[in-house]
């Protein structure tokens, strides 16, 4: 009762305590304070208005309608009629600078007198202040006591804003009755002690009826465990005279085990106490063993596993399973026989034979003499070397089993020789003429016998092995020569040049232009050389926006100078060159410098799209995991010349992000291939960089699964198989080149395996509470993309995103705060200045808060883009941000990422750890000042979000 009192009626009233005092020290004083400042709002607007009806009649003497005293007299009789309030009876008044009294409509006695020495009941000279705060400030609040409304014997406090109308030089006041707030709060105060006292009644209601019926649970608990202690006395008085190990299981855990268990493994009962029976099994184990005794209850049957040592190592064991009813559960008891001792302690020939006629590899035993008979094989050997019995394998000659004859010898007069042949991977025909490849093993008995050599071997059918290693030594290859064709001159892909007189009439350019066979034109002087270039684009823009007559001469439209090339220039490298101009034609010249052709941009994109073409191809027919991480690993290779070849960081990314979602549909594909087909739909997400489509050579994995909700019944089955999923996948894209997520955000991680019903709460959550942590997740997961599956289940996390910012505007603003509160890193002259070093530089942490902008704008304008340029480009699109902002932070987001690929690519040919922190020291003086400017802009986008989302406003 002690326990129930500290754990449930103590901590409930310090709940009513909490509430009640949350109440009378937090909502009702912050309610007064909301009412107060509602009020001094209300009376400066409304003082507002009484000013705007003077400068009416102020503008009209101005301009001569009235004379000053007929436009005062006219103001003072609007003014003295202004009403407002519940009664119709709050009012304005109006004194002059001395103070003296123009208007108040309910102290007509006061009117034209002077009020300097006017008091209220505390001694305090109201107008003069009035008339000070005007003179002061223009404007302003004065607390006073002054009477109620039209009650003149009836003195109350008072609060007044007056402000200064400087034309007349009058003080224009209204005020507030600090009583009219005191009841609201009253009646405020009332409600909030009419629901505690009914709450604290109800709860003490529910206390009793508690109290009782654990009262009642807790006499009988006594009483029960009072029996299982009489129970298991006995119990363990019987297990421990056992001299096998006993564990008992209730729901998967282990309740009990014997001190045989103990000296097996070394774990004290209590240790093992309480623990999951598949925690205490080596992973050496079978998988599928393993997920036996991972569930609840595990069925019947005798098992072989290894159970993990205390002090390391393993235990191989025989475990037999079994079920017993104990007081009213059903319960595993698990008997545990340790088998390594039987297997150290010599068997007979006919165990040795039962033992590895069990075993995946074949074992026989054959002489290598000239009639070469097989003397004994098991089962695997029997099949693996192509005979249906023993007593046809009888009939074959071992050494005439491989296909090489040059082999044969070698092998016999090796293993004369040397006594033993160790994994010699050999082509084999058996008698059916069906080749395979294997390992084989040999070792003599007696080399000295050349009469009678017999031997012992091994042999293993390697044929999937050696094929996988030959399609992954033909796929290296491929990889090598696609690798070298970026490198390769531009004088394979010339096309021929066309060259026509400069003085050639624009109607003959056409005319040729329109023929088809070429897509410009060099233009020659009479010299020879070439003047400039004329392409299909000139012909489009210059000679219709000029208005030029077609017998004019070609030159007045011609591009100069030409970009001449060399014939050796790689393909790559030319790129660079057309983006670096913004020209889509380059003319090559040999050696002599003569020109030997031309080659357009589009011609060497296609041949970048048509290698990665090749490399999704390769991507789909990979049958391994190991392949896959092969073609990452060359892509990887080839993006190097195109990124310090300066191609645009939107190419790049888009090829990578292709890439990437190619290798993880494969690697989805192969798992479900492994795992069976999952049992319901499914959508596979990816987050952050991938997400967003922004990934750089250095990306870790992020991402999760989304299933369909179902039937309670199904859902430890499900789960199960997608958490299966998870880890497949994970794992091997880490091995594929994308590392494991430093904060565990993977589909392996059962939080971000869930099916829909859970991800919408997780998103409701994050949006409606925006705490830190929660904030840190939205930004995360806000940046998803569908990769696999069911595309539907991704939609309506879209949809149940927009529905949830809608309903929750704050979420917004305290998004809006954290990107607010990052601190920009700052270059002071000729350096950086960092938190950790002053020659380095964390390029990742410099663009997270362009990303964090872009998409915090995105999610005001339910934009569902997730890469940061297209949100950009939207934003822009519908005028949410102006053209310079955003071309602003698009060049800030490009230098960039430019300088992280950059960074990256260096940072892997000098065999460095690929890493975000880039060195100043690499950098040119224009590259650190142009960086120096960026980083300089980020704090004025920052302050955007400032004012735009009122962050301490």
């Amino acid at each position: 009762m002690k326990s129930f009192l500290v754990k449930i009626i103590l901590p409930t009233i310090l709940s009513i305590l909490l509430f009640t005092l949350t109440n009378f020290l937090i909502i009702i004083p912050k309610f007064r304070q909301n009412v107060l400042s509602d009020k001094r709002e209300m009376i400066l607007e409304l003082t507002n208005t009484a000013i705007s009806i003077l400068s009416k009649y102020e503008n009209d003497e101005r301009e001569g309608i009235l004379t000053r005293e007929e436009a005062q007299k006219t103001a003072i009789a609007r003014i003295q009629y202004l009403r407002y309030g519940d009664d119709n009876k709050d009012y304005f008044w109006i004194t002059d600078m001395h103070p003296t009294m123009v208007v108040h409509p309910y102290r007509m006695d006061l009117i034209g007198k002077d009020l300097t020495n006017f008091k209220d009941p505390h001694g305090k000279r109201m107008f003069v202040e009035f008339v000070e705060m005007a003179r002061k400030h223009g404007s302003g609040y004065v607390d006073y006591m002054w009477q109620w409304k039209d009650d003149s014997l009836h003195i109350v406090p008072k609060m007044s804003y007056v402000e200064l109308f400087s034309p007349w030089q009058w003080v224009v006041g209204t005020g507030v009755y600090v009583q009219d707030v005191e009841r609201e709060i009253s009646t405020l105060t009332g409600n909030l002690a009419r629901i505690s006292a009914g709450i604290s009644a109800l709860i003490a209601v529910l206390l009793l009826y508690i109290f009782k019926q654990s009262f009642d649970t807790e006499r009988k608990r006594i009483q029960a465990e009072e029996e299982l202690a009489s129970s298991e006395e006995k119990y363990r008085t019987l297990v421990e005279a056992a001299t096998e190990g006993l564990i008992m299981l209730i729901d998967g855990k282990i309740s009990f085990s014997n001190n045989i268990i103990s000296k097996m493994t070394g774990f004290e009962s209590a240790e093992l106490a309480g623990r999951w029976f598949y925690e205490v099994i080596h992973s050496s184990s079978n998988y599928d063993i393993i997920d036996i005794f991972s569930r609840d209850k595990v069925k019947e049957g005798q098992f072989e596993l290894n159970m993990i040592r205390k002090n390391g190592g393993f235990l191989e064991v025989l475990v037999t399973s079994s079920t017993a009813v104990f007081y009213g559960k059903t319960v595993n008891i698990i008997i545990v026989k340790d088998i390594g001792a039987d297997r150290s302690s010599g068997m007979s020939v006919v165990d040795y034979q039962k033992l590895i006629s069990t075993l995946d590899v074949g074992f026989f035993r054959a002489n290598i003499n000239k009639k070469g008979t097989f003397t004994y094989a098991n089962e695997t050997a029997i099949r693996i070397l192509g005979c249906s019995n023993t007593a046809e394998l009888s009939q074959i000659h071992i050494i005439r089993l491989m296909a090489d004859s040059a082999e044969r010898k070698e092998l016999r007069q090796k293993l004369i020789e040397q006594g033993f042949i160790k994994n010699k991977v050999v082509k084999i025909t058996n008698r059916q003429g069906q080749s395979s490849i294997v390992a084989i093993s040999l070792v003599l008995h007696d080399r000295e016998n050349h009469e009678n050599l017999i031997c012992d071997g091994i042999v293993e059918d390697v044929t999937l092995r050696e094929e996988e290693k030959a399609r992954a030594d033909e796929l290296i290859a491929q990889l090598k020569a696609r690798d070298l064709a970026m490198e390769r001159p531009v004088r394979e892909y010339l096309r021929p040049a066309v060259q026509i007189a400069a003085e050639t009439t624009l109607k003959e350019v056409t005319s040729v232009l329109s023929d088809g066979k070429t897509s410009c034109l060099l233009l020659t002087a009479k010299s020879g050389d070439c003047m400039g270039i004329i392409t299909n684009r000139d012909i489009q823009n210059r000679i219709i926006a000029l208005g030029l007559s077609l017998e004019n001469p070609a030159y007045l439209i011609m591009s100069s100078p030409i970009v001449f090339i060399e014939e050796n220039t790689s393909l790559i490298e030319a790129i660079r060159i057309c983006e670096t101009n913004s020209i889509n034609h380059l003319v090559a010249r040999n050696s002599t410098r003569e020109v030997s052709g031309v080659v357009k941009s589009s011609d060497l994109y296609r041949i970048i799209s048509r290698s990665h073409l090749q490399y999704q191809q390769d991507i789909i027919r990979a049958g391994t995991v190991d392949e896959l991480a092969l073609l990452s690993a060359s892509y990887r290779s080839l993006l190097s010349p195109m990124i310090k070849s300066e191609v645009s960081i939107k190419h790049i990314t888009d090829l990578t992000s292709r890439f990437s979602d190619g290798i993880f549909r494969r690697i989805i594909e192969l798992a479900i291939g492994d795992l069976g087909e999952p049992p319901v739909n499914f959508s596979f997400i990816c987050l952050g960089s991938e997400g967003r489509q922004e990934e750089t050579l250095l990306t870790d994995q992020d991402n999760a699964i989304i299933y369909e909700d179902i039937p309670d019944e199904s859902k430890i089955e499900v789960n199960r198989y997608f958490l299966k999923l998870g880890e497949w996948v994970c794992n091997a894209l880490d091995r594929a080149g994308y590392a494991f997520c430093a904060g565990n955000v993977m589909a392996k991680n059962p939080q971000w395996c869930q099916p829909l019903s859970t991800w919408l709460q997780y998103f409701r959550q994050w949006v409606a509470t925006p705490e830190p942590q929660n904030l840190l997740d939205a930004s995360i997961f806000f940046d998803f993309r569908h990769v696999y599956g069911h595309e539907v289940l991704a939609d309506r996390l879209i949809d149940e995103i927009s529905g949830a910012i809608r309903a929750n505007a704050a979420f917004l603003y305290h998004l809006a705060f954290n990107a607010h509160q990052i601190k920009p890193q700052q270059m002071p002259t000729g350096s950086l200045l960092s938190d950790k070093q002053a020659d380095t530089i964390d390029l990742k942490g410099s663009v997270i808060p362009l990303i964090m902008f872009a998409r915090i704008y995105s999610l005001k304008h339910s934009i569902w883009h997730t890469n940061t340029a297209e949100r950009l480009s939207a934003l822009r699109e519908i005028a949410a941000i102006d053209d310079a902002t955003a071309d602003g932070i698009l060049f800030a987001y490009r230098l960039l990422m430019k300088l992280r690929f950059r960074n990256q690519v260096f940072q892997s040919e000098n065999k460095q750890p690929v890493s975000n922190i880039l060195a100043l020291k690499r950098l040119t003086e224009a590259e650190l000042l142009l960086l120096k400017k960026v980083l300089s802009a980020i704090p004025d986008y920052q302050n955007k979000l400032k004012t735009d989302f009122r962050i301490g406003i």
